[in-house]
């Protein structure tokens, strides 16, 4: 017989004596925010265990789960931890939310008190703030002014707090403090004093070093990745994850990207200095001292030992500089945009399941001047590692083919006819014109109870019940809200104008291909409607999945 926890036993006893009770399943929320000093904000653990004192305390609780957030801010509400705590809410696993206090949960006072208020006795979610003394079960209507205080005050300091956060790193910085996170490649940081400083590695500035030596003496940027790889060095994202400079399991290991290696061949804190770009600035490299000390790059000299001297680095941009020119020079890629990809996120490598990889080139047409001929490749035939795939490439005018071809062939045989087809594709566009509608409905909702919410707010405040700076701020925030929504249903009754002439433009498109008349009207939603996946092999074979399947 299996035994019987003593809490249980507990809810057991006073259902015996008082009746059949309700039993609560609690979820733990704690918090801890990107706006505070880690090594003065409350602990995580510290928040969890007054949750779980008081609910021990209760006989009508028994804790189902803990759900946690780290470094995330209680200005929204877009926390992993939280949605899925919200999930276990709506999946009837949970109705009771323990927090330490209110700041834990939220701090944007709107959305806060629409949770207490409003969502959650909605779902017959019981919300307890345990250091507030707070509990929407025994919740009295004097009470709820005072959380609502509560929520303003915990937003108010929320965003007094973050303007001090950001000016104090600002301050920090110009002090030669790293305000970063994970330092970059070659250096450690450590605190002194009550600065954060750049301290170089001995193995890893090394590397680094190699690095920019292979690159000023002509190495591409493909022969320096090989060297890395021969030389089994770790990439920079895998060392901080494990500590270890190289790789130990062959099976495992991979490249650096070319990403990667320019990151580190234009980074400028190689040169001691700390620098923050331009907020307008298109460049991602700082290509002399003289834009430097223009002004456009702002700088902190001297704050750390460098590990590439000022010459050298500058070397390395110029050599990106004028290879950036000539590629932008022979690939007329401003003047030539880019078309829509048909096969975008269907078309995969058969042998190693990538996402192939669209490629273009220019050139010269006798009747059109300059244009795009598309290709396709997958992006792991380049790769030197164990990953690397065997070389296939595909055109894109081998490809439209092949599925014109196919749709016409499959149709035929599978006995679906052109009007079922289109019927469908018709349904497909009224069904989606019924969830705009719905979409457009709701937003309409909201919009009334955006100007009901105004209107009893504004009455509050002829009362005498609300301040006119909170009556303000209020008003601006609902007008905010609102012409967001605005938007939104711009948007919505756009594409409730477009449905029925893309519709009918589909439904041509899908005549004209299972005629076999043409292959030029394939376009990306014609694609997607038709075929499920693409898959590619050596010696341009081809694997067609489609949406729809054929009769026996």
């Amino acid at each position: 017989m299996a035994r019987t926890s003593k809490k249980n036993q507990e809810i057991f006893d006073l259902a015996e004596k008082e009746g059949p009770i309700k039993v609560y399943s609690a979820g733990i929320y704690a918090r801890l925010s990107v706006d505070s000093d880690e090594r003065k904000n409350e602990s995580i653990r510290t928040q969890i265990e007054i949750a779980k004192e008081f609910i021990n305390g209760q006989k009508d609780m028994r804790i189902y789960d803990i759900y946690i957030d780290i470094g995330r801010t209680g200005t929204n509400f877009a926390r992993e931890g939280f949605s899925r705590m919200m999930r276990d809410v709506r999946q009837r696993e949970i109705n009771c939310i323990v927090v330490k206090d209110l700041s834990r949960f939220g701090r944007n006072h709107i959305e806060t008190g629409n949770y207490i208020e409003k969502i959650f006795p909605f779902m017959g979610v019981r919300f307890i703030a345990v250091a507030d003394n707070f509990d929407s079960k025994v919740m009295v209507p004097n009470e709820t002014l005072n959380v609502n205080l509560k929520n303003l005050v915990n937003e108010m300091y929320a965003r007094d707090i973050s303007r001090k956060v950001r000016s104090s790193r600002q301050t920090k910085w110009e002090q030669g403090s790293y305000i970063g996170g994970i330092p970059p490649y070659g250096y450690r940081a450590e605190w002194i004093g009550d600065k954060k400083r750049l301290l170089i590695e001995e193995t890893t500035s090394e590397i680094v070093k190699k690095i920019f030596e292979l690159f000023l003496s002509g190495s591409t940027m493909r022969e320096i990745i090989c060297w890395l790889y021969e030389n089994r060095i770790e990439r920079p994202a895998q060392y901080h994850k494990t500590g270890q400079i190289y790789g130990t399991e062959k099976e495992k290991f991979q490249q650096w990207t070319q990403g990667t290696v320019k990151m580190i061949l234009t980074n400028p804190v190689y040169m001691g200095c700390l620098v923050q770009k331009p907020v307008n600035g298109k460049n991602d490299v700082i290509c002399s001292r003289q834009e430097m000390d223009l002004g456009e790059w702002k700088i902190k000299e001297g704050t750390h030992e460098a590990i590439i001297p000022e010459d050298l680095f500058f070397q390395a941009a110029e050599r990106f500089q004028k290879s950036s020119a000539s590629h932008n020079k022979k690939r007329d890629f401003e003047t030539i945009p880019m078309e829509e990809n048909p096969f975008e996120d269907i078309l995969f490598c058969g042998e190693c399941g990538s996402k192939m990889k669209r490629i273009s080139r220019v050139r010269e047409s006798s009747t059109k001047g300059k244009i795009r001929i598309y290709s396709y490749h997958c992006p792991n035939s380049g790769r030197i590692d164990g990953f690397k795939c065997e070389r296939k490439n595909i055109t894109l005018t081998a490809l439209k083919n092949i599925v014109a071809k196919a749709v016409c062939q499959e149709t035929a045989l599978s006995g679906l006819r052109l009007k079922k087809l289109q019927e469908n594709n018709s349904q497909k566009g009224e069904w989606a014109k019924r969830e705009w509608r719905k979409e457009t409905a709701a937003i309409e909702r909201n919009l009334a109870g955006i100007i009901t919410l105004g209107s009893e707010q504004y009455r509050r405040y002829r009362m005498g019940e609300m301040e006119e700076e909170y009556f303000k701020y209020l008003k601006e925030k609902n007008e905010k809200k609102a012409a967001v929504l605005r938007r939104q249903k711009e948007v919505i009754e756009e594409k409730l104008r477009k449905t029925d002439e893309e519709t009918m433009q589909k439904n041509h498109v899908l005549y004209s291909l299972i005629k076999g008349r043409e292959e030029s009207g394939l376009t990306k939603e014609t694609v997607q409607a038709l075929i499920h996946r693409i898959e590619v092999y050596p010696d341009y074979r081809v694997k067609i999945i489609f949406a729809f399947q054929r009769r026996d």
